[in-house]
């Protein structure tokens, strides 16, 4: 289910980069929208921007919600190359010449903990006090899951094992992975 379309006026036209990104951010949502739209145990938001009371913000491209936890997309506009090493450093191709770049990874993984405090914080409003008797659980326990989605024209150089980096036409499937996953654990938790 579409919760929240992107926001086509977040980014300047005429910022060549930031149209890129858009782009990007954009082919990310079609797929999303097309492999969730009609999905009841999936909830899609796309282009969310949070900020704390103490002027702390930031921008979530894509957010998958679903009945374990939360899976937090990235989009990387790449028409070219990106390479990864080993140590986690990424390096774009960029008019023929390679040239480091913030790695996305950590970006996402920023996000995911700002999304986790700032649910924390609201722990009360948002699950209630008690739950079944006991005292309320913390998001820190709730699953939070990153992708990295390269926009399809890129290409992907690793030199490591870096499987939350993907294509943007293969997230679909990846989060369908990760949702049938945490489903089984429940079920499996259940059991026990």
């Amino acid at each position: 289910m579409i919760c929240k379309e992107r926001d086509k006026g977040e980014h300047p036209a005429h910022v060549k980069l930031s149209e890129a990104g858009a782009k990007a951010e954009g082919q990310m949502a079609f797929y999303l929208k097309r492999a969730f739209r009609d999905e009841p145990e999936a909830w899609v938001f796309n282009d969310l921007r949070y900020e704390s009371d103490d002027g702390d913000a930031a921008q979530i491209d894509h957010l998958v919600l679903h009945r374990s936890g939360f899976i937090l997309i990235e989009s990387k506009s790449v028409t070219s190359k990106v390479r990864i090493h080993q140590n986690g450093e990424w390096e774009r191709l960029w008019n023929s010449h390679w040239q480091g770049m913030a790695s996305p990874i950590k970006q996402v993984e920023r996000q995911a903990e700002f999304l986790r405090t700032a649910l924390d914080v609201c722990r009360e409003q948002l699950l209630g006090k008690f739950l079944f008797g006991h005292l309320q659980m913390r998001f820190g326990n709730v699953p939070f899951e990153i992708l990295v989605a390269i926009s399809d024209s890129g290409s992907i150089d690793r030199k490591g094992d870096f499987p939350e980096v993907t294509k943007a036409d293969l997230v679909p499937d990846r989060v369908r992975e990760i949702i049938k996953r945490h489903k089984k654990a429940r079920c499996l938790e259940e059991l026990i």
